[in-house]
Formats: structure tokens, C-alpha cells, sequence
């Protein structure tokens, strides 16, 4: 096709083409793809840069969980504790009193804690403080161009600054979701006996009995599936922060609430999952 500009033939312009980008673009649902995108791009080369030698992650991982253990373990018993005397107390014990069934509350509450409780707890608290922290220092290393020194010096960012920070939260996860479920016996071990008159045998008893190998080792692999998530959500934020330190602090606030949102959904499906593969773990009570 042409048109008449002048007496003479001028070519139309082509007809532009529409692509996917420009359709989801407008709803800002391209820009959310290729996040995700990103992410898991990102778990992926940590994990294959994680076992491909040289191995030099140990040291500086080492380092980082010291540092998400004095951040996060004090936070973290403190809150659980706190919800352990408000939820195990006064609302679950409440139900097995009112039930008559008091002696039961020990079960009810470490059936409670590994499976749901303590997983979620123990998720917003280290992506509260270790996940933010990580995607801060990430992100103002980017603001004040070290990445792009460390590039001109030919060093691999993701190598050296995100492999150690998803290793240590792989480790150091399962630690503080270890600690909570202590937090929350030492509490109920310390107030059950005197809150519901009956003596700590009984306690442990009701404990022991409910107590089964497959939620303890469905709460370890919850914790490091959380650890791994957290830490690339981190990381690839921090990596991806825009704008000077109003980037930063928008990039630690989308951290949060994407890994809050995602330590929900993980523990959701989680659940799901374990208990339509094992349904007896529904009803396995020895006590």
C-alpha cells in the first residue's frame, strides 16, 4: 500500500506487530513473569554454582549463618514463645478443657506446632530479618556500582555474594525451626503442668505419643525449602533494585511480602501434599 504525498508514492509505514509482551505489559503482568522468571533462574545457577568446584562458598557461608543465628534466634523465640502462651494456652487449651480432655494438650500442641505454627512463625522471621538484611546489602552494593566493579574485575557476582547467602539459609533454617519447636515444649513443659493441673508425665506422655517421625521430617524439609526461597527472593531483589536507596528500601519491601505470602502458600501445599500421601499420620496416635 502506498499513499499520494506530493504527485509521488510514499510506502506506508509497516503494520507494527503485536506481541504477548505488549498485551500482559499493560496490566503489569509481563513484569511479574519475568520476576519469576528471574527467580528461578536464579535458584538454579546458586545451586549448580553450589556444587560446581571450585567450591569456595564454605567460608563466607560460615560467616552469613553466624550472622542469621544471633539476628534471628532471639526474635524468634520471643514470638513463638508469646504465641505459644496466647494460641497453646488459652485458645487450645481452652477447646481440650472445655472438651475434657486436658490431658491431650500436649499432643494437640507439637501436632500443631511442626505442622503449621512453627513452620510459618519461623518463616516470617527470617524472611523479616535475614531475608531483608540480605536483600539490603545486596541492593546498596548495587546503588554504589560494586556489582559492576566487581564485573570489570572479572568476578562472579553470583558466585561470590549470592552461593554463600543460599547456602547458610539452607542451614541455618532448619536450626531456627529446631529452635522454635524448643521454644514452644519449653513453654508448654514450664506453664502446662500449673495452667491445667495435671502433672508433667501426663504432659509427656500425650507429647511422646503424638509425636511421629513423619512430621518431624516433613518440618526439616519445609524449613529448607523456606531457607532457599527466602534467600533467592532476597538476593534476586537486592541484584535488581532500581532507583538509589528509594530502590532499596522498596526492594527489601517486596522482598518481605513476597516471602511472606510465598512461606503461606509453601506450608498450604505442603500440608495438602503430606497428608493425602500418608493419610495415616492423620489419626497416628500411640498415646
Amino acid at each position: 500500500m502506498s499513499a499520494i504525498d506530493d504527485g509521488r508514492a510514499v510506502a506506508a509505514p509497516p503494520a507494527k506487530k503485536i506481541t504477548a509482551e505488549d498485551i500482559l505489559g499493560k496490566t503489569g503482568l509481563w513484569e511479574k513473569l519475568e520476576n519469576a522468571a528471574g527467580m528461578g533462574g536464579l535458584a538454579v545457577t546458586s545451586l549448580r554454582l553450589a556444587v560446581k568446584p571450585p567450591i569456595s562458598w564454605f567460608r563466607p557461608a560460615v560467616m552469613e549463618a553466624s550472622s542469621m543465628l544471633r539476628r534471628c534466634t532471639v526474635p524468634l523465640a520471643v514470638s513463638i514463645g508469646v504465641f505459644m502462651i496466647g494460641f497453646g494456652f488459652f485458645v487450645l487449651g481452652g477447646i481440650t478443657v472445655v472438651l475434657g480432655a486436658s490431658d491431650r494438650e500436649g499432643g494437640a500442641v507439637i501436632i500443631g506446632f511442626l505442622r503449621e505454627a512453627s513452620i510459618w512463625i519461623t518463616g516470617m522471621i527470617f524472611a523479616g530479618v535475614a531475608g531483608s538484611a540480605m536483600a539490603a546489602d545486596l541492593g546498596s552494593r548495587k546503588v554504589r556500582d560494586e556489582l559492576d566493579a566487581l564485573s570489570v574485575l572479572g568476578v562472579d557476582q553470583i558466585r561470590a555474594l549470592v552461593v554463600p547467602k543460599v547456602m547458610a539459609s539452607l542451614i541455618v533454617a532448619p536450626m531456627l525451626g529446631m529452635v522454635a519447636i524448643l521454644a514452644v515444649e519449653a513453654v508448654n513443659f514450664g506453664l502446662g503442668p500449673q495452667e491445667f493441673g495435671f502433672p508433667a508425665g501426663v504432659l509427656y506422655s500425650a507429647t511422646k505419643g503424638s509425636l511421629i517421625s513423619l512430621d518431624v521430617y516433613g518440618a526439616v524439609i519445609r524449613f529448607v525449602i523456606i531457607g532457599g526461597f527466602v534467600s533467592v527472593i532476597a538476593c534476586y531483589k537486592g541484584l535488581t533494585c532500581k532507583g538509589g536507596t528509594e530502590g532499596v528500601g522498596r526492594a527489601v519491601n517486596q522482598t518481605i511480602v513476597i516471602t511472606f505470602f510465598g512461606v503461606w502458600m509453601l506450608d498450604a501445599f505442603f500440608n495438602l501434599a503430606d497428608l493425602s500421601l500418608f493419610p495415616a499420620a492423620q489419626v497416628d496416635f500411640k498415646g
